[in-house]
């Protein structure tokens, strides 16, 4: 066993109790958003790991620690770990892939799925690339790891409203504000955690005290507007009108952020990390000529966002 590549995988027990010493049945792949199409392969191995009595297990890459890379994920590794444990998966196998994109296909097939992983039966995507310049594919795995006994089972495209489910599909609704219709390609609402921080404290003198957050770094960003959004805070979900973007009115400042006013909410939050869910898109950001112009476009964005709410959105 290469102890060098070992050490540079990340091992996370969702069930505490489980043995990995004997194998695993393993899903493999970026699995950002988690979204539909993910679900129907878990779903694939979490029968199959039934079948061969193993642990279910997930093997993915996480690149927003690379400060090369300039991709927008739909989730970041805690996020995806947390719709795993959702998801009923027993174990998750992450590393950092700017650890492994120099290794070869065949070294990651034999040593980290084979070796190191004990895979029993793998279940990967149709369209699954990987190794260096991307060279491996489903049937270099299947060349490679059925000789030795391995099942590889692979999972066709998924359709969903005549579209087909994918990362790059769902990224780009989010980027135009169809966030919509991404969450329907997701399986759940796009969202985003971070700390609330202080803002201008102007909303409060307008009526409508808002609480302001940053998206992380390396997440997709909605395109800049008005949406209809549910926040988690300390256990209870509130919903409100969120808006991102620059807040051309009341700032000068070109750094975007999430700016929301929470429905029926009265506390401090300040310091504490709230997840922010999109749920439909309003309004385009735009410039108000006086500050009661923006109070009367408030009041219309809250009833628009009660509507979407009323109808169990």
């Amino acid at each position: 066993m290469d102890n060098n590549l070992l050490s540079i995988i990340k091992i996370t027990k969702i069930r505490t109790d489980i043995v990995i010493d004997n194998g695993v049945c393993v899903a493999v792949g970026m699995f950002d958003g988690v979204h539909f199409g993910h679900k129907t392969m878990l779903e694939s191995l979490k029968r199959e790991a039934k079948r061969l009595n193993l642990p279910s297990a997930v093997f993915t890459f996480d690149i927003e620690d690379n400060p090369k890379n300039d991709s927008k994920m739909l989730t970041l590794a805690d996020k995806k770990i947390e719709l795993f444990a959702e998801l009923g998966i027993d174990v998750v196998f992450s590393v950092a892939f700017s650890k492994v994109k120099m290794l070869s296909a065949v070294d990651f097939s034999e040593k980290v799925l084979y070796d190191i992983l004990g895979a029993k039966s793998i279940v990967c995507g149709y369209d699954f690339r990987f190794g260096k310049d991307r060279s491996g594919d489903v049937e270099l795995i299947k060349k490679l790891l059925s000789p030795k006994g391995v099942s590889v089972i692979t999972q066709e495209a998924v359709i969903k409203n005549d579209v087909p489910v994918s990362s790059t599909i769902i990224r780009s609704l989010i980027a135009n504000g169809d966030v919509a219709s991404a969450n329907e390609l997701l399986g759940r609402a796009f969202s985003f955690k971070s700390e609330i921080i202080h803002g201008k404290k102007l909303g409060r003198t307008l009526g409508f005290p808002t609480i302001n957050q940053e998206f992380p770094n390396k997440l997709v960003v909605p395109r800049f507007g008005v949406y209809a959004v549910r926040c988690e805070i300390d256990g209870q979900t509130f919903c409100g009108v969120a808006n991102i973007g620059v807040k051309p009115t009341v700032s000068d400042s070109n750094y975007p952020v999430c700016e929301t006013y929470l429905f029926d909410y009265s506390g401090d939050c300040y310091g504490c990390v709230v997840e922010t869910e999109f749920l439909a898109f309003i309004r385009e950001e735009k410039r108000f000529s006086s500050i009661d112009e923006l109070k009367e476009q408030i009041n219309s964005d809250k009833f628009v966002a009660s509507t979407i709410f009323s109808k169990g959105v």
